[in-house]
C-alpha cells in the first residue's frame, strides 16, 4: 500500500454538548487539550448526529448508514432494534479498512452487540450499555493487577430518575477514563510495530451519566456558580407533548447545577487523558502522520427547555448537534473553522477515504468531508442535513430534523411539529410552526424534508405525505 497512508485515530466520548469546548464558544468547562487540539484542526461548527440515541448513532458510524436504512434504529434488545448485534458485514468500517492493510483497534463503549472484535476489530469487548463502565471483568483485573481500589463518595441522585452523579476520592488512576487510556496506548503500541498503517477508536462512556469524577476536577467547579442555560425557563408553549417523557420533576436550577459541575468535570477528566494519548503519539513520533477525529456520538440536555433530561425524544441543538475537531496530517497553523453541514454518516466515507479506498465503494447514506478538510472548493456540497429518530425503549415514535440555512424543521409523528429560526431565535425557544410569516419557509423545509427521505430510501415518507401534504 502506498507509504502516504496516514494513522488515524478516533476518539469518540457519549452524549457530549458542543458548548463544553472552547472551540464552540463554551466558557465555564475546561479543556485545555482539546484547546490546544483545536488550535491545529479543522472545526466543524455545524455537524449533527444521525441518530440522539448510543446504537443508532454508533451503527452509523460502523455503516455509513441512517438507521432506517442499517436497521438498529433503537438501543440493542429494544423493540425497533433488529439485530441484538450488529451484523458483520463486509462492507462494514472495520473489514473496508482491513481492505487497505490497516490494523484496526478497538477499545471503550460499543453498545452494537457483543463485541467490536466479532466484526474484525483488535481490542476489548465491552457488551452492553456500560453504564459508564465500573463493571466490567477488564477493568476490575486492571484495578487488581495495579494494586488499585476505586472509591466513590458524595453520590447524589434525584434529579431525574435512575441518574446519578459522585466524586472520585481515589486515585486518578482509578477511574475508567484512565484506564481506557491505558488500553489504547497498549494497542497502539502493538501496532506501532508493524509496517502497516492502523486505525484506532478510542470510546469514552462520559460524560453520559453517571456523571463520576475525581476530586481534583470537580474542585476546578465546586466553588463557581455555573449560570443557567439560556433556554432553562422555558414554559414549552406550542410544544410536543412527548418531550415530557424526558422531563424532570424538579426543574429549579440549583437542582441541576450540582449535576452539571460533576459533568463538566468528567468532561475535564476525559480531556486530561486525550492530553496522555496525544503526548504519547508525540513521544513516538506518531503525532503528525495521524489524523485525529475527536467527536460524539449525540449530545445532552441537563435541565434545558424547562428540565428536559437525557436525549431523544426532542430535537434540540444541545442533543442532536456534536462537535467534530479534525486534525489532518499535517497539523495546522490555527484553527480553521467550517460552516457547512456534516453528519455522522460523513465519517465512514471520509475515514475509508483517508484510508485510500475507492470513493464509489465508500459512499453510502453520506459522503467524505475530506475535501473541507483540505479546503478545496466543493460547489455541490449538501446545504442541508438530517437527524433521525425512531423512539427510545418502549416508546416509538419517528422524527425527522432538518437542517437549511437557519432554519429548523422538526416533523413529529402524531404530535406538533417545530420550526425554529436559529437566527432569531438560538435557543429554540419560540415554535414558529404556527406563524404566519413563516409558511412559505415551512412549505419549502416539508419538500426539502421529503426530497431527502425519497434519496435515502427511508420508508417513513408515506406516512410523513400523509399527514403533512
Amino acid at each position: 500500500m502506498p507509504s502516504e497512508q496516514p494513522n488515524i485515530l478516533f476518539i469518540l466520548t457519549d452524549q457530549q454538548r458542543v458548548d463544553t469546548l472552547k472551540a464552540y464558544g463554551g466558557k465555564v468547562c475546561q479543556t485545555p487539550n482539546l484547546d490546544s487540539l483545536a488550535a491545529e484542526s479543522v472545526v466543524f461548527n455545524h455537524t449533527y448526529a444521525s441518530c440522539p440515541v448510543c446504537t443508532p448513532a454508533r451503527a452509523s458510524l460502523q455503516t455509513g448508514l441512517y438507521p432506517h436504512n442499517h436497521e438498529m434504529r433503537n438501543n440493542t434488545s429494544e423493540p425497533g432494534c433488529k439485530y441484538d448485534s450488529l451484523p458483520n458485514l463486509s462492507d462494514l468500517l472495520s473489514n473496508k479498512l482491513k481492505e487497505q492493510n490497516y490494523s484496526v483497534g478497538y477499545t471503550g463503549k460499543w453498545h452494537l452487540g457483543w463485541g467490536p472484535t466479532e466484526v474484525g476489530y483488535e481490542g476489548d469487548d465491552f457488551p452492553g450499555h456500560g453504564a459508564g463502565g465500573h463493571g466490567y471483568e477488564q477493568y476490575h483485573h486492571y484495578l487488581k493487577e495495579k494494586g488499585l481500589e476505586v472509591k466513590l463518595e458524595n453520590k447524589i441522585t434525584g434529579h431525574y430518575k435512575g441518574h446519578w452523579a459522585a466524586e472520585v476520592v481515589s486515585p486518578v488512576e482509578t477511574t475508567v477514563e484512565y484506564f481506557l487510556t491505558d488500553q489504547a496506548i497498549h494497542y497502539i503500541d502493538q501496532f506501532r510495530q508493524r509496517e502497516n498503517p492502523f486505525y484506532f477508536q478510542l470510546n469514552f462512556w462520559g460524560p453520559h451519566e453517571p456523571y463520576v469524577a475525581p476530586t481534583k476536577h470537580l474542585d476546578l467547579y465546586r466553588d463557581i456558580d455555573i449560570e443557567p442555560w439560556a433556554n432553562f425557563a422555558d414554559d414549552s408553549t406550542n410544544k410536543p407533548a412527548i418531550h415530557n417523557v424526558k422531563r424532570a420533576k424538579f426543574t429549579d436550577w440549583k437542582t441541576f447545577e450540582p449535576y452539571v459541575k460533576h459533568y463538566f468535570a468528567n468532561v475535564s477528566l476525559i480531556d486530561e487523558q486525550i492530553g496522555r494519548l496525544i503526548d504519547y503519539l508525540k513521544k513516538h513520533d506518531l503525532y503528525d502522520n495521524t489524523i485525529i477525529i475527536f467527536s460524539a456520538d449525540h449530545g445532552e440536555s441537563l435541565g434545558i427547555h424547562g428540565g428536559l433530561c437525557d436525549k431523544n425524544f426532542f430535537m434540540y441543538e444541545e442533543t442532536c448537534r456534536i462537535p467534530l475537531i479534525v486534525k489532518p496530517q499535517k497539523k495546522l497553523m490555527e484553527t480553521k473553522y467550517e460552516d457547512r453541514f456534516v453528519g455522522t454518516c460523513d465519517y465512514y466515507s471520509s475515514i475509508l477515504d483517508w484510508a485510500g479506498a475507492d470513493k464509489a465503494e465508500t459512499s453510502r447514506d453520506g459522503r467524505s468531508f475530506v475535501p473541507l478538510v483540505h479546503n478545496e472548493d466543493v460547489k455541490d456540497w449538501p446545504d442541508h442535513v438530517v437527524t433521525e429518530g425512531n423512539g427510545l425503549a418502549e416508546i416509538l415514535y419517528p422524527q425527522r430534523m432538518i437542517r437549511h440555512r437557519q432554519m429548523k424543521y422538526i416533523f413529529n409523528c402524531g404530535d406538533t411539529d417545530e420550526l425554529y429560526d436559529l437566527e432569531k431565535d438560538p435557543h429554540e425557544l419560540s415554535n414558529e410552526i404556527d406563524n404566519q410569516e413563516y409558511q412559505a419557509t415551512l412549505s419549502n423545509m416539508k419538500e426539502l424534508l421529503a426530497s431527502w427521505m425519497k434519496e435515502h430510501n427511508d420508508l417513513a415518507l408515506e406516512q410523513f405525505k400523509d399527514l403533512r401534504f
